[in-house]
């Protein structure tokens, strides 16, 4: 193995490439009384970072057809560092990604469902090997309510 290649491997343990920027919006419902349930969304910021990045692999082959089945459009699977902050949210309450970091996706403070770039949570999220490296979970597009 060449130097080159092996330094790249002990320099880099992730082993992916983190190379699109997100950004994450976490829904926060509460009820009122007369009006109902309303929805917040404020934007996910950890340590001063508002802009996350990492490995977006669109679905295709049977995982499409599969998500197709289900109603599902279009979807993706989603590597990132782990970030404790951020995987309690993507555990406990309803988040929004916002592919290639598009400010667009938010209008009046609500994810807008006509925006290609907006994506909901879809299914889990996990904490690969339980390793704090690294978590992995699968996206949709957002078709709001």
């Amino acid at each position: 193995m060449s130097k080159i290649k092996q330094r790249y491997i002990y320099a880099n343990p992730l082993r992916f490439n983190p190379n699109t920027p997100i950004k994450l919006y976490a829904g926060d419902t509460t009820y009122v009384p007369g009006e109902g349930n309303t929805t917040q969304w404020t934007q996910i910021i950890s340590d001063s970072f508002e802009t996350y990045y990492c490995e977006w692999t669109g679905s295709f082959g049977d995982r499409a057809m599969s998500a197709e089945a289900l109603g599902v459009k279009d979807s993706a699977t989603i590597r990132m560092s782990y970030n404790p902050y951020i995987y309690e949210k993507l555990r406990t309450v309803k988040v929004v990604i916002l592919k290639n970091a598009d400010t667009t996706g938010i209008v009046e403070d609500k994810p807008d469902k006509n925006n290609p770039n907006v994506y909901e949570l879809w299914g889990g999220v996990d904490n690969v090997k339980e390793g704090n490296l690294y978590m992995e979970f699968r996206v949709r597009r957002y078709e709001g309510l």
